[in-house]
């Protein structure tokens, strides 16, 4: 049986599969139309990224599920309205893909979405290494467990 997942989602450690899930639904308060809004262009490009469409020829139709390329100019200050909480799943979305898709081209695009996003928020971007290490921990042993 096929799976919604691409193969190298499949491959990752499970809280770095889980990162990539949180931002597949896009945010609830992001408006039906336009269909090419910067929101529902980026979260569409991440589904492109990370899975498997059930019909191929839906790629990239305009207000569809998955976009095949990221908006070609937006601006970070056009998701201030969005809650943070979604805006950071967004952004945490695209530094796994930055750092983890075997598609080089995604991959760089990711990068610069996430790097747009972390600059935004006045943040420093992670590196590979403190990425897995933040996603691997052990949390039991750490007292780092949250509901």
């Amino acid at each position: 049986m096929p799976s919604v997942l691409q193969d190298w989602v499949t491959r990752l450690p499970l809280r770095e599969q889980g990162t990539l899930l949180t931002g597949v639904r896009g945010c609830d308060l992001t408006p039906k139309v336009p269909h090419n809004s910067t929101e529902r262009q980026l979260v569409g490009f991440l589904r492109y990224c990370i899975m498997n469409p059930a019909d191929k020829r839906e790629v990239d139709v305009p207000g569809a599920f998955f976009q095949s390329f990221p908006p070609p100019t937006w601006k970070s200050s056009e998701l201030g309205h969005y809650p943070l909480h979604w805006v950071s799943h967004l952004m945490h979305c695209f530094e796994v893909i930055a750092f983890r898709c075997p598609n080089r081209d995604l991959a760089q695009w990711a990068m610069e979405i996430y790097m747009k996003i972390v600059r935004c928020l006045h943040l420093n971007p992670e590196s590979s290494d403190q990425m897995i290490k933040r996603l691997s921990e052990d949390r039991i042993a750490n007292n780092t467990v949250v509901s």
